[in-house]
């Protein structure tokens, strides 16, 4: 199973008797970019920590929801230690430009794509040159062919081999590309 970022935020988090625990807010990583968990709304923006269900206490990623093993796996954690995420944190792979190691840059991270279980690296780039770049030529979707390995995720930009500009793979249909999910 293939997951995109921007399809699980947003969807409900649910235990298993069907009562809700909150809306997924992000997707954390840890310092490796691994799938580390998720982060959940609070309601409140000022609040210092942010609650989060590690990866291994989600039991299923539907398409609709997220199921959780119980309510003691949303936990508390001060925001600042959730360095690497989606959207939020304090490095965020939203919007970081993507360049080779030659200097051209191939787009700036629109999505990601990942496997849902626990410390899995990210396999994919969904890459933008924006709006109308977008519209009139599609986005452009970047899979790993050998992991992330030969990438550099950097604080303020992705690093990828020079071979990697010519494995891009434009959608003009809106479809997905590459892997099957």
């Amino acid at each position: 199973m293939l997951l995109q970022a921007q399809n699980v935020i947003g969807l409900p988090a649910l235990l298993p008797n069907g009562r809700s625990v909150g809306r997924v807010e992000d997707v954390w990583f840890d310092e490796f970019w691994h799938l580390a968990g998720i982060v959940l709304e609070t309601g409140f923006r000022l609040r210092r920590d942010a609650r989060v269900v590690e990866t291994e206490n989600v039991l299923e990623w539907g398409d609709d929801a997220l199921m959780i093993r119980s309510r003691e796996a949303v936990v508390s954690r001060p925001k600042n230690q959730l360095f690497r995420t989606f959207h939020s944190g304090v490095i965020q792979l939203k919007e970081m430009p993507v360049y080779t190691e030659d200097g051209q840059e191939l787009g700036r991270v629109s999505d990601v794509y990942f496997r849902p279980q626990a410390g899995t690296p990210l396999i994919g780039y969904e890459l933008t040159d924006g709006f109308l770049a977008d519209v009139l030529e599609g986005r452009r979707r970047l899979f790993l062919p050998d992991g992330p390995d030969q990438i550099t995720l950097g604080e303020d930009a992705i690093l990828v081999p020079v071979s990697f500009g010519r494995i891009l793979e434009r959608d003009h249909t809106g479809k997905e590309t590459g892997e099957d999910r």
